[in-house]
């Protein structure tokens, strides 16, 4: 059988040892309800979806609700008209008070102590919170800006700026209509990314399908990359050693 290369086996350690990259999308599919349904969003109990953390704020205020809520199922919860008409399989979730701010941390971070697991960023979905049918007031775009900091950005905050538009009315009817929002490079290796809800009810808005990954500190891909170096080393030293005795 022939032995692979101490190149190769380098790249092959490489590949196991450094931490997956591959994306999560936190859908809420596991908080669906048949009917609309509130959970505790405070400190130390956050709302956990896929790789991620997420609180209703304001954590450290008195007084918040500390409160997220996701849309009935069932057609007979009257309040399920307000979920979004492309929402699919997922399951959106909502800051259910007016300007309210909704917190984001990698999953199993310690918010108290500050220790941060970071996160990429890459997407979110997310529409208008209520219909006419449900509230008799007229949508309005969203304005909605993210928020966030990290090892990528040297710990200062960040933000990006997304405008969602009034989905079309269907036989005289505004529902909502989620949108993907794609954010740019700088959101690699985020501590913290939030957003407020609004401080309108026609501009309030409703998230799922927010798309990130765990990304180790630069620390740790030093750390492995070295170990793995001085493999490939010891490997080619034997290597040549193995050659000299049989000369």
């Amino acid at each position: 059988m022939r032995r692979l290369s101490p190149l190769a086996s380098l790249v092959i350690g490489l590949a196991i040892a450094l931490p997956s990259r591959a994306q999560v999308v936190s859908n809420f599919s596991n908080y669906s309800s048949p009917f609309t349904t509130e959970f505790a969003a405070a400190v130390g109990r956050p709302v956990t979806s896929g790789i991620l953390d997420f609180y209703d704020t304001d954590m450290f205020v008195g007084g918040a609700r500390n409160v997220l809520g996701t849309w009935g199922t069932n057609p007979a919860d009257p309040a399920s008209v307000n979920r979004p008409t492309n929402v699919g399989s997922s399951t959106t979730m909502f800051a259910t008070q007016l300007n309210e701010e909704v917190d984001i941390f990698g999953a199993g971070s310690d918010i108290v102590l500050n220790i941060f697991r970071p996160f990429s960023l890459f997407s979110i979905d997310v529409g208008h919170l209520y219909s006419p049918v449900y509230a008799p007031f007229t949508l309005a775009p969203i304005n909605i800006t993210f928020f966030g900091f990290g090892p990528s950005t040297a710990n200062a905050v960040i933000q990006q700026v997304f405008t969602i538009p009034v989905p079309t009315a269907i036989g005289g009817v505004q529902r909502p209509l989620l949108q993907t929002l794609t954010f740019d490079s700088r959101w690699s290796m985020m501590n913290n990314v939030w957003w407020f809800q609004s401080g309108s009810s026609g501009t309030a808005n409703q998230f799922t399908n927010v798309n990130a990954v765990l990304t180790p500190e630069p620390g740790t891909y030093m750390l492995t990359l070295t170990g793995l170096a001085a493999i490939g080393i010891i490997r080619v030293r034997r290597r040549k050693t193995q050659l000299s005795s049989r000369a």
